[in-house]
This record gives C-alpha cells, structure tokens and sequence, in this order.
C-alpha cells in the first residue's frame, strides 16, 4: 500500500519533455537484485552502467528539498520518496542508453539555439550563481543542455509520433466539445502612446483633421510597439487592461461608428487607438480545428503510451539495485 505522498508524486508524466526527463516514470516493480559490492559505492547498474550511491544521494537531496514544505519525515514516506528517485535515475539511464543505441544526435544549430533560449532567463550573474549553486560548469550545464535535446528527440520519435490518433477520434471530440471551439469577436487595433494628456488630445486633433495615424505614431509614441507601427493586432476581450477594452469594445464603437478612442489613461501612458477591422465571433472549422484537437488527445494518451514504452525498455534490460544500501541511506 502506497502512503499519501507517493500517490500524490506517483509518475502522472505531462507531455513537456523536459519533465519527463527530470522525473522520470517509477514502477516499483521492475526487477531488483542485491549483486552490488557496497564498497564500490554503486547504488544500482543498468545494464552494466552504474550509477553511484552519490549521485542517487545528490538527487534524493534535490528532491526532499524541492517538496520539503510537502513532505513527512516519516520512515514509511521517506521509503516511498527513495524509491522515487531511484527509478527515477533508472529510467533516465534507459533513455539515455537506447538514445545512445540508436544513434541520436543533434546539431550545432540547435545546441546555439537552446543555449541562447537558456541564457535569455538569465543575467549573466545569475547564471554564475544558478551553476554555482547546482555544483556545475558551464560546460557541464552545456552538456546536460546536450542531453535533454538527445532525450527529447528520442521521446518524440518512439512515443510522441507513435502514438495513434485517429479521424473519428478528433470528429468525435469536436462533436462533443463545440462550444471549446468558438473564436470570439475581436477587433485589429493600432496604438500610440504619449507621455501626457495634453500630447494626447493634441494627437487626437489632428486625427480628427485626417492626419495619417501612422505618421503621427513613427514621430510621438513612446511605446515599444512603435517599431511594429503600433499594430496590436486582433484584441479579444481580456487581452488589455479593462480601461482600454471599455473603449474599443464600447457601444459607440459598434461596427467602428468611430475609428479612434478618446484619450485613455495607463500605467504607461496616454493612448489613442485606431481601430481598424472588426471580426466576428464564429465557430471553428472541424478542418481548422484538427491540429489542436490531434494534441489535446496525444495529451490525453502520453502517460499510457510513454508507460508502455519504458516497460519495454526495462524488459529488456538487466536491472540490479542494492536495496540494503538503498534502506540504509537517510537522504538527510
């Protein structure tokens, strides 16, 4: 019998790669043996690769103290918490051993890629901290960066692409979840902002006269849309702050009676919108819709069909885990 917490962290895994790769499925289950010789500090091998009693202890480590807030410490759920994580480790090497197997690669145009994507959430300060933190180099955060891209690629091939979606299945999904479907009514709307008030009306004046709305944004907005020509693009209801909506979706705009709002007041200014075309609300096409519905229902299948996969793969494999080691280890 499982405790609470383990129900509650049971491998539920979402379809984020990422995620699959950091906590990978557990099966409690799987094949276990007590070969291992304590003193070479090797926790369990996976097909004769090792993975050491301090590695499994690094992670335990992250682990309680990513949930500390979460967690008993209670010998029955710290029990559950290592088994966890060891099969979390196990499944990891799985993965990275048929990805080895079946000769993944990636390039260096998607290293740079999710490289400068992983340096855009940091300065470079916190980036030399974060590496700090987790005891890493640069080049060994490059090279799990390098890793995750492998792993990935792998996912998506043997059980991503692989899972069956069929026509009925989205025509049947569409039939029952219509009302999902609808894109509501919205309105393409181009922006100018002004530092003041009086800059604004005077804006708006000149508007009113029929001076070109796009001129007057190239020479007097202060907002960073200013290099897209203020275009905003199709604002739906619950896009912008509700001091602008009450203006472009205002009775006295119905069917653009007026192209441009009064003065508007924000945190970042005054602002005049032009609005240019109005669409209404309609129901999706089953056709357009097919995309979105195919994910939605890859989604719903992920955990059956990724669980089968690493069953597979352990099936195949030769498992052995030191389970006195295992009891014996604290985590604390």
């Amino acid at each position: 019998m499982m405790s609470s917490f383990s129900k509650v962290f049971a491998p539920t895994l979402p379809v984020l790669i990422l995620a699959v790769l950091l906590f990978g499925a557990c099966d409690p289950s799987s094949r276990s043996e007590t070969a291992i010789i304590p003193e070479e500090e090797t926790i369990a091998v996976i097909n004769n690769k090792k993975i050491t009693l301090a590695r499994f202890q690094s992670r335990l480590h992250s682990f309680l103290q990513h949930y500390r807030d979460l967690i008993a410490t209670d010998e029955r759920e710290l029990g559950d918490i290592k088994s966890i994580v060891i099969n979390q480790l196990i499944d990891e090497e799985l993965i990275s051993q048929e990805a080895s197997r079946k000769g993944v690669h990636v390039t260096q145009e998607e290293m740079d890629s999710i490289i400068a994507e992983s340096l855009s959430s940091y300065e470079q300060s916190n980036l030399e901290s974060y590496l700090k933190s987790s005891n890493l180099s640069e080049e060994e955060w490059k090279g799990k960066l390098r890793q995750y891209l492998i792993e990935k690629k792998l996912v998506t091939e043997e059980v991503i692409q692989k899972i069956p979606i069929t026509k009925r299945e989205i025509t049947s999904y569409y039939q029952k979840q219509r009302n999902k479907f609808i894109r509501p009514q919205a309105i393409k709307v181009r922006n100018i902002t002004l530092s003041s008030e009086e800059e604004a009306k005077a804006v708006l004046s000149q508007l009113k006269r029929g001076k070109n709305f796009l001129e007057l944004i190239r020479q007097h907005s202060i907002s960073p849309d200013k290099a897209l020509d203020g275009d905003l693009g199709y604002i739906k209801r619950g896009d912008l702050p509700e001091e602008m909506e009450s203006e472009i979706f205002g009775k006295k705009f119905n069917r653009f009676r007026q192209r441009y709002t009064d003065v508007i007041r924000s945190q970042d200014g005054f602002h005049v919108l032009k609005l240019e075309r109005y669409r209404r609300s309609r129901r999706i096409s089953l056709e357009a819709a097919r995309p979105q519905i195919k994910q939605i229902l890859i989604e719903q299948k992920w955990n059956e069909y990724y669980s089968l996969w690493i069953d597979r793969l352990r099936k195949n494999a030769t498992i052995t885990v030191d389970e006195n080691m295992l009891q014996r280890e604290e985590g604390f």
